[in-house]
C-alpha cells in the first residue's frame, strides 16, 4: 500500500468544483476496491479569513489537495483518472507519511469537514543543505520545536518519495498542519498563546529561528485548506 498526494488545479475559481470532488469524485475513488484513506483538501470560503497565509512562488497555488492509500499500481492509475477528470491539471506525488501528532480532538464522520482549517506546506530541501541534514533537522529537530509553539491538533510529515508527473515542483515535503479556526486571524491563537502577546511573540521567534534552518522562503508554498478525511 502507498499513499499519495495529488494536487488538483480547478478550471474554475469556484465553489462548484469543491462540491465535485466532495460528492461525485469522492464517491467514484471510494468505489475503486483498492482505495483507502482518502482524504481531500480544499482552499474553499470556510478559510477565506486565512487568506494572507497564502505564499507561492508560482503565478496561482494549487485549488486542492487529494491524498489516498493505493493497493498497487492499477489502482492509482484509475485513481488518478478520476481525478484527473474535471481538473485543469494535477500534479502526482508518491509520499512516505509520518503523523507525530494525529487528531485526537476534532474527529468527525467520514466526509465531514474537519473543524478549523488545515495548512498544507510544500517544502523543497535547500540547495545549501545535503539532503539528509535536511531530513533530520526537520524529522528530529523542527518537528519537536513546531508541535510546542503552535496551536496544531493535527501534524503530518508527508516525505516526498517521487513525482509520477511534471505538472508540479519538485518538492522534497508536503506538510499538514490543523489548527483552530480562530487562529486563521489571531496570531496569538495561531502561535498557542491566546491572551499572551509576550509569549506568542517568543514562540513566534523560536518556531522562524527553527524554519530558517532548514527551508528557504523563496522556494515554499503554503495553503490554506478545509480538511475532509473519509475515513
Amino acid at each position: 500500500m502507498t499513499k499519495h498526494q495529488v494536487l488538483l488545479w480547478a478550471p474554475a475559481a469556484d465553489q462548484g468544483y469543491f462540491s465535485y470532488l466532495l460528492q461525485s469524485v469522492a464517491t467514484r475513488l471510494l468505489d475503486l476496491p483498492g482505495v483507502a484513506r482518502l482524504q481531500f483538501n480544499l482552499a474553499d470560503e470556510a478559510v477565506a479569513a486565512a487568506a494572507d497565509k497564502r505564499i507561492s512562488g508560482y503565478d496561482t497555488l494549487f485549488d486542492a489537495m487529494c491524498s489516498f492509500v493505493a493497493a498497487d499500481d492499477a489502482t492509482v492509475s484509475e485513481a488518478l483518472a478520476v481525478l484527473s477528470d474535471g481538473a485543469e491539471r494535477i500534479a502526482v506525488y508518491r509520499v512516505e507519511e509520518e503523523e507525530p501528532l494525529p487528531n485526537k480532538l476534532h474527529w468527525t464522520a467520514p466526509g465531514e469537514r474537519t473543524p478549523g482549517f488545515s495548512q498544507l506546506a510544500l517544502l523543497h530541501c535547500p540547495s545549501s543543505m545535503a539532503y539528509e541534514e535536511w531530513l533530520s533537522y526537520w524529522k528530529q529537530t523542527h518537528t519537536e520545536i513546531a508541535i510546542a509553539t503552535q496551536s496544531t491538533f493535527r501534524y503530518v510529515q508527508n516525505r516526498v518519495l517521487s513525482g509520477l508527473n511534471s505538472a508540479g515542483g519538485a518538492y522534497s515535503a508536503i506538510v499538514e498542519e490543523c489548527f483552530p479556526a480562530e487562529a486563521m486571524t489571531s496570531a496569538e491563537v495561531f502561535y498557542a498563546a491566546p491572551g499572551k502577546p509576550d509569549l506568542c511573540q517568543r514562540h513566534m521567534q523560536e518556531m522562524m529561528e527553527s524554519c530558517t534552518k532548514f527551508i528557504d522562503f523563496s522556494e515554499i508554498e503554503v495553503l490554506p485548506t478545509s480538511e475532509y478525511c473519509f475515513y
